[in-house]
């Protein structure tokens, strides 16, 4: 039995046409991608007039459900990633608040560059890095650690930076910063090591989230990479699927 339009209803025509195609297409009588029937078909299927049915039309077209083609006709949108990002607001929240958020330094010291190191900051190899590891603590209990390695130039004030929480938290933060112009981020799957657990207060073999940075000065270059190990519960990754309107 085909769905039906009542003029008895206090729901205008072109909302029950709207409705009686959401149904469809989520039904998959109408898939993505499928072109719907012509509106002087489903004038005449549903005893409508054409502008009831390009109003009903006109509605999916606005909460993204349909796309009209120039010449071809009105087709089902196929679903996609209504954001191709992740969301970090755990992270955020971690720099964001350095009442509830302290910084312990473990290490700081010269080193030679490793070849990765060396890759990635562009500098000779072997050539003098500065490597700082530190645990950061939530309200007094350590969330995640920190290996971070800076490219070795008295001229540029980037220690002192990095002895707080960093350029990198201001990039989090959207707040502007005298070393530091970008950053790239990586999120990888880890386990937790032997020194880094025992840091973290987990098991060794623990699931963790591995995150890898590089940040540019004002100049593009590469100044400074590292990675933040973290368990789970502290970085919630989250995007958004399907149908979302804007606000």
């Amino acid at each position: 039995m085909r769905d039906r339009i009542s003029k008895d209803r206090y729901e205008p025509a072109y909302a029950q046409l709207a409705a009686i195609l959401r149904r469809r297409i989520a039904e998959g009588v109408y898939p993505p991608g499928e072109k719907i029937p012509s509106e002087s078909a489903m004038s005449k299927e549903y005893g409508l007039s054409l502008m009831t049915v390009r109003q009903a039309i006109g509605v999916l077209m606005e909460q993204g459900l349909l796309e009209r083609i120039q010449g071809s006709g009105t087709f089902v949108k196929p679903l996609k990633l209504t954001e191709s990002r992740f969301d970090l607001d755990s992270l955020r929240e971690i720099f964001h608040d350095p009442e509830r958020t302290q910084v312990k330094v473990l290490q700081i010291n010269l080193t030679r560059a490793d070849p990765k190191t060396a890759e990635i900051l562009q500098l000779p190899p072997h050539a003098r890095v500065i490597l700082i590891r530190r645990l950061l603590l939530r309200d007094g209990q350590p969330v995640m650690f920190h290996e971070g390695h800076i490219r070795c130039d008295p001229r540029r004030p980037v220690v002192e930076a990095e002895l707080s929480l960093g350029p990198l938290s201001d990039l989090f933060n959207g707040q502007g910063t005298g070393t530091a112009k970008k950053g790239e981020l990586i999120v990888l799957p880890a386990l937790l090591g032997e020194e880094d657990a025992a840091l973290l207060n987990r098991p060794v073999g623990s699931p963790a989230f591995r995150l890898e940075y590089t940040v540019y000065d004002f100049d593009d270059v590469p100044f400074g990479w590292g990675w933040f190990t973290a368990p789970p519960e502290v970085m919630r990754l989250k995007t958004k699927l399907g149908l979302w309107e804007e606000r």
